[in-house]
């Protein structure tokens, strides 16, 4: 195909016009290969966007309903910044604000706007299917069920980069994504910067996985000059392991977006020549759209709370534009001095990923090629066919009968840590980028519940009986379930969601049971800690214990495990809150309650002293660490992803649990060595 035949296609294609699928094809191919052609898309779709103009229906008068609720309105007290960083002078920082009963004066300020914006672009008075906006819960659910039928996928990207570097302001890249079912990923960038000095190496990227088999290429670290690639092969790999990713949120976004909470639909538009629904979220809750950056090579920093708009196709529900505004505040300005950034103005992007072009066309077997060669590393596992685990493991391997429509994929037995370790079998299902995994032991000795799921996991009951223990999807793993049953121990992970992760479980032939008490109690030369159902720990302590409100936790958490902590004769009591689906962007909430009159010595440099509910508290940034006392107790909240508004929005909603605390003594008082042990901090380092 010439360019010129190309371009009268793409012109059409822009016009709504419907190509064959043999013209469809050649245009995407010809668009692969040809910079020039790739350009003349990519502009003239920016010309279009910035061209479109439509006349805004006449918008209904809601002034006085609307001032009406905000006179109304109850007023808060923001929180306030006392001191900074010692020699500096005192600011004012807007706590997060929640959600009142009643509109307040900004938030009716923004219904007047949204209506406005709303009815320009064809908004809700407008009875066109077409200008429907999806719902945040239409997002999440659609994203989900086009993961489970998607089987392949190509896709090239152009990626700009801004303030790489005082002398390079600006880095063009290109990005090419590719997949077949059920495992095999590629994932190319090629940096197209033309930089200043010889002495730098550009970032030139390239991850692929073939099933067993896992390949990564990067500029390998050094401290000047050229920086050779350094290429990674790991063979026998469990599949979808969590040490060897596959960042699939390239192709359908099903971790960044997993949780409906945690991001916003704010409008709808055309990329691509696609209808595009535009969602918003934070550069935290975002991190799997950008596996990139930790792959290697040399990127600037994002701010945890940037913002990230991301235009999704309304069809396929395909990433097709993503892009990152910085934060406005003071937080962020800090950061960025920290950093050595330019000023940057949150209405400009600081970094842009654009689709060129996006097929669902599957790629050649090639493409998914991986060299062998020195340093290949072998994990060990070995594939073998289900009807020969019994006899290569020792016993029969339990199966799910519900697996929620997946198909069996592969059974391995995993290389042993050492020869004394029980045989485990890991038995995978999949459907286009949905997975499950069903690990089993029948000799687990180790002191934590089995798999990839920690001592403070949340106790769940099973559908129609058992517990098991669950934490949420991180950016490496999937949601998580362990089961301890007699002579058996299970851990499943998978994409799926939560529910249906549970009624896998519930499938499942054996019936769990709590873990026993030596997972429960740690013992140690610092202290002893005791996991506990909270209403046990709250009789067992002598000061009111404290937990979050209704409204002050992020959306989407809740209590997951509580434990006593006792160091030095001092007990006190750990409250850990975790998302219910997915932990992205704000991982695990940490409220630590102790009796003491002051704070403990500070833990690092880098501190502030802020009001908290009326008390003088401190701040520990780099850490998302709040400290306070109150009437004579000792509080700590570590909030990895939120920041001070936020975490102060957790310190306000603080409310007393029902019940009265007792003054008996907590049996974990005296440790056995604590009398000889030295002050040390329990676990999470909360006291000095």
């Amino acid at each position: 195909m010439d360019c010129e035949r190309l371009q009268a296609a793409v012109s059409a294609r822009m016009d709504g016009e419907r190509l064959s699928a043999r013209l469809a094809a050649e245009v995407d191919r010809h668009l692969a290969t040809c910079a020039a052609c790739a350009t003349f898309e990519r502009t003239a779709w920016r010309l279009r966007e910035r061209a479109r103009f439509e006349l805004a229906p006449a918008v209904p008068d809601l002034v006085e309903p609307i001032m009406a609720a905000v006179r109304e309105a109850p007023g808060r007290r923001p929180g306030r910044l006392l001191q900074a960083v010692p020699g500096r002078r005192s600011a004012t920082i807007p706590r997060r604000p929640r959600s009142p009963g009643r509109l307040a004066p900004v938030a009716a300020a923004l219904v007047v706007g949204l209506v406005a914006g709303s009815l320009s672009m064809g908004g809700p008075w407008r009875q066109s299917r077409r200008a429907t906006v999806a719902s945040a819960e239409q997002v999440t659910e659609g994203v989900a069920r086009a993961a489970a039928l998607l089987t392949a996928y190509q896709a090239r990207f152009s990626v700009t980069e801004h303030h790489f570097a005082p002398d390079l302001p600006v880095r063009e890249l290109s990005m090419g994504v590719w997949f077949r079912a059920p495992d095999r990923f590629r994932l190319d960038v090629t940096d197209h910067t033309q930089y200043p000095a010889r002495d730098r190496t550009p970032t030139d990227l390239r991850l692929v996985v073939n099933g067993s088999a896992w390949s990564s290429t990067a500029p390998s670290a050094c401290p000047v000059g050229t920086c050779p690639p350094r290429t990674t092969v790991i063979t026998n790999r469990v599949p979808f392991s969590g040490s060897t990713p596959t960042p699939t949120d390239l192709i359908l976004p099903m971790n960044a977006l997993a949780d409906a909470h945690e991001l916003q639909v704010v409008g709808r538009s055309a990329v691509l020549g696609r209808r595009a629904i535009r969602v918003r979220l934070t550069f935290e809750q975002a991190q799997p759209l950008f596996p990139f950056l930790s792959l290697g090579g040399s990127w600037r920093p994002f701010f945890p709370g940037d913002r990230v708009d991301l235009w999704l196709d309304a069809t396929s529900w395909f990433p097709l534009r993503y892009e990152v505004f910085p934060a406005p505040g003071r937080e962020r300005a800090q950061w960025a001095l920290r950093f050595g950034l330019p000023p940057e103005p949150p209405g400009r992007p600081v970094f842009q990923v654009n689709a060129l072009s996006v097929s669902e066309q599957p790629p050649p077997s090639s493409t998914f090629r991986i060299p062998t060669g020195r340093g290949t590393q072998d994990q060990g596992a070995r594939t073998v066919p289900l009807s020969d685990l019994r006899k290569e493991a020792g016993f029969d391997p339990v199966v799910p009968e519900q697996v929620e429509g997946l198909d069996p994929y592969r059974a391995v037995l995993p290389a042993p840590a050492d020869r004394s370790a029980a045989p485990e079998t890991v038995i995978s299902y999949s459907k286009g980028l949905n997975w499950l995994k069903v690990g089993e032991t029948r000799g687990w000795t180790g002191d934590a519940p089995y798999g990839p799921v920690g001592l403070h996991a949340e106790e769940v009951r099973l559908p129609g009986g058992g517990v098991a223990y669950y934490e949420p999807a991180t950016d490496e793993q999937g949601r998580r379930l362990s089961i301890h049953a007699e002579g058996i121990d299970l851990y499943l992970e998978t994409t799926l969601p939560r529910d249906q992760l549970l009624r896998v479980a519930a499938s499942l032939p054996v019936s769990g049971v709590p873990i026993p008490e030596a997972w429960r109690i740690r013992r140690s030369a610092d202290g002893v800690t005791e996991r506990l159902p909270l209403a046990a720990a709250v009789s067992r302590v002598r000061f009111p214990v404290m937990q979050p409100g209704p409204d002050g936790l992020p959306d989407g958490f809740a209590l997951a495990s509580s434990e006593l902590v006792t160091v030095r004769h001092v007990g006190g009591l750990t409250l850990y809150f975790q998302a219910t689906d997915s932990d992205l962007g704000v991982g695990p909430i940490r409220l630590h309650e102790e009796p003491s009159p002051e704070l403990p010595p500070a833990s690092s440099a880098a501190q502030s002293r802020v009001e908290v509910r009326g008390q003088v508290g401190r701040w520990t940034p780099d850490r998302h660490q709040l400290e306070w006392v109150e009437d004579g107790v000792y509080y700590s909240i570590d909030a990895p992803g939120l920041d001070l508004p936020g975490v102060l929005a957790v310190a306000d909603s603080l409310v007393p649990v029902e019940g009265p605390a007792t003054t008996t003594p907590s049996p974990l008082a005296t440790p056995p060595d604590a009398s000889t042990a030295p002050s040390a901090s329990p676990p999470g380092g909360v006291l000095p």
